[in-house]
């Protein structure tokens, strides 16, 4: 009998901490969905529309790519995956705590057709890019109002300690993000069209 009683306190005490951390990551979530959206529509009003500025990096491809700040925070422009209804802005540079508030550059750029971009797998941000498919469409836009249109070419899931596998291929635009269990990463591969 006490047996069966600590089995089904233990439960008990399982089924709540299960609960809180539902909670907690369903509200993180929406925070950071919320906050994406505000970035991204400020981000879109601060673009660049002048036309001589535009093709710039035709000449000099190895260019830095334009930098717009908000809220302390540096980003390059944004992308948009319309399949999974997402406009998300795109930080200059990576950290752990800055990927917390946005998708970030992890590696090369736009400009030179090698950029890598990851993110956490928040549903805000990139927590269904494992349903993308070949053929579908990914678009970036600078923050000179230049807009690059990719087709995923390949999903593949890699171990998470495998940097070199992620670094591999000739591919123009790579996103990435952890799966939910972090051994493992989902890796989407881009190909620029012409």
């Amino acid at each position: 009998m006490i047996r069966k009683n600590a089995y089904f306190y233990f439960g008990g005490i399982c089924i709540i901490i299960a609960f809180f951390f539902l909670s907690y990551n369903l509200a993180e979530d929406y925070k950071v969905n919320k906050n994406t959206k505000n970035i991204v529509n400020v981000l879109k009003e601060n673009i660049v529309k002048d036309a001589r500025v535009k093709e710039k990096y035709i000449e000099n491809p190895k260019m830095e790519m334009p930098i717009k700040e908000i809220n302390g925070y540096d980003y390059i422009g944004y992308l948009k995956i319309e399949k999974l209804s997402l406009d998300l802005p795109i930080m200059n540079e990576w950290s752990y705590p800055l990927i917390r508030i946005s998708p970030a550059r992890y590696k090369g750029s736009i400009y030179e057709n090698n950029m890598i971009i990851l993110a956490h797998n928040y549903r805000a941000h990139f927590g269904y890019i494992y349903t993308l498919n070949p053929g579908d469409k990914v678009e970036f836009v600078d923050m000179n109002d230049k807009h690059f249109i990719y087709e995923v070419v390949k999903v593949e899931e890699i171990r998470g300690e495998d940097i070199d596998k992620l670094l591999s291929g000739s591919y123009d635009l790579t996103l990435f993000t952890c799966t939910l269990g972090g051994e493992f990463r989902t890796v989407v591969r881009c190909k620029i069209q012409k």
